[in-house]
């Protein structure tokens, strides 16, 4: 006899009986065999948002590991001055050029990979807490709004935007204004988190009434003031921030908030295929 109980759709996150063929909600097909197999990749109810985090966490620890491992003649790690002026340990540079940081140099040769890799990538204790913290928070509520799968979109798309914005900024500054800019590789999931805002404020102009609007004003806020703050701080790039919250914007006003059954085919495929590569 089969056990009747409910779960939530791995596709919509609503709840539906276990035994059901397809979602009432988004019509993904056969929800329960899914959700067992998201289960066993740690996703959970929130899907994806933990494995993004593990990924992040994975590739931290391999950033200080890698030059023990490989045996490089270089320190495993750098001290810098932290919160409080606190010295705290940060990987070396040729660690994270060695895992895919995004240097300007590599991209124009062909490596566009590293406009990826380069948002799991962090320069200290600081920089993937705060990052992490903000994903912890947003991701969910992404997933809530869109889907699980197309925050995955939202947050790979808006990465490689903010990357990109970042890389190509000092380029158009000289080119266009005679600006001198220091082209740095970029690390960071900054760029994603900034686009996870824009996606939720799409949301909420397109929502629109009482609700909306108050979406649109609480996370404005948030995206202006952290946008402002990048400016006092050194370091930061404003511009992969900038990047990446219009992308978010860009990709949550183009996503539906209601799909038919083959779209919904269609947003899995790609978010997995995103989570796959990124995995």
């Amino acid at each position: 006899m089969t056990e009747k109980k409910a779960i939530l759709c791995p596709n919509c996150n609503k709840l539906i009986s276990s035994y059901v063929d397809k979602c009432p909600h988004c019509g993904l097909s056969a929800p329960s065999s899914k959700a067992k197999i998201y289960n066993a990749l740690g996703a959970n109810q929130r899907n994806f948002t933990k494995i993004i985090i593990t990924v992040n966490v994975i590739l931290f620890i391999a950033s200080y590991l890698l030059p023990v491992v490989l045996q490089l003649n270089v320190p495993a790690f750098r001290m810098n001055s932290g919160l409080l002026g606190l010295p705290l340990p940060s990987p070396s540079g040729l660690s994270l050029d060695l895992l895919g940081w995004a240097d300007i140099r590599y991209l124009v040769r062909g490596d566009w990979w590293i406009l990826i890799t380069a948002m799991f990538l962090h320069g200290g204790i600081l920089h993937i807490l705060f990052n992490m913290l903000w994903v912890r928070d947003l991701a969910p509520q992404t997933e809530i709004l869109f889907s699980p799968h197309k925050m995955v979109i939202i947050y790979i798309l808006s990465g490689i935007g903010g990357n990109l914005l970042a890389l190509f900024t000092p380029v158009f500054a000289q080119a266009f204004f005679s600006i001198s800019m220091n082209n740095y590789p970029v690390i960071g999931a900054s760029g994603a988190v900034f686009g996870l805002m824009g996606g939720i404020l799409a949301f909420g102009r397109k929502r629109g009434g009482f609700w909306g609007r108050q979406v649109v004003r609480q996370i404005g806020m948030w995206a202006v003031i952290l946008i402002a703050m990048g400016f006092l701080f050194p370091g930061i790039s404003n511009a992969g921030h900038i990047g990446g919250f219009l992308t978010g914007y860009l990709v949550g006003q183009l996503l539906p908030l209601k799909s038919s059954p083959s779209a919904n085919k269609v947003y899995m495929a790609l978010g997995t295929g995103l989570i796959v590569i990124c995995g």
